[in-house]
């Protein structure tokens, strides 16, 4: 069983299948994927719900965690992550995945074992257990740190 870390933004999805157990992760996959080049807003969360959907189904997925915007602006870029953000927690629900967690950074410290502060993440998180963390991109390491703090 695996949890499916998601980091969406306006312009492409970042997610990480994470295995294993809070003190020994292991990632299964990772991936940036642009939205097709030409496609109108509405065909992009079609196209993310239907790749969301296969990678519940191939991956045998069993809880997502979504890292959420923590900006204060609600400009129209947020409003699209927020609506692919819904187009991923409805292939979920569409194939019966029981938990589905919204999560900031003071939410992923906490469910690591931190006392709950954001800024824990980069002081005092040992990621040496997840090979090569400080190579992925920022977006990538999000949905990293939400699929890692999403396991049991």
């Amino acid at each position: 069983m695996n949890v499916l870390g998601v980091r969406c933004s306006n312009k492409d999805v970042s997610y990480a299948i994470i295995s294993g157990s809070l003190a020994g992760p292991k990632i299964v996959q990772t991936d940036t994927v642009p939205f097709p080049e030409g496609f109108k807003h509405f065909q992009s969360l079609k196209w993310l719900l239907q790749e969301s959907e296969d990678l519940i189904s191939n991956f045998n997925i069993y809880r997502i965690a979504l890292k959420r915007d923590e900006g204060w602006a609600k400009s129209a870029a947020f409003e699209s992550r927020v609506e692919h953000e819904a187009a991923v927690t409805i292939a979920g629900a569409n194939h019966g995945v029981q938990v589905i967690e919204k999560k900031v950074n003071s939410t992923i410290s906490k469910d690591l074992g931190l006392k709950g502060r954001a800024h824990y993440l980069k002081t005092q998180l040992d990621t040496s257990r997840i090979p090569g963390f400080g190579n992925y991109s920022p977006q990538l390491r999000d949905a990293i740190l939400a699929g890692w703090s999403g396991l049991n």
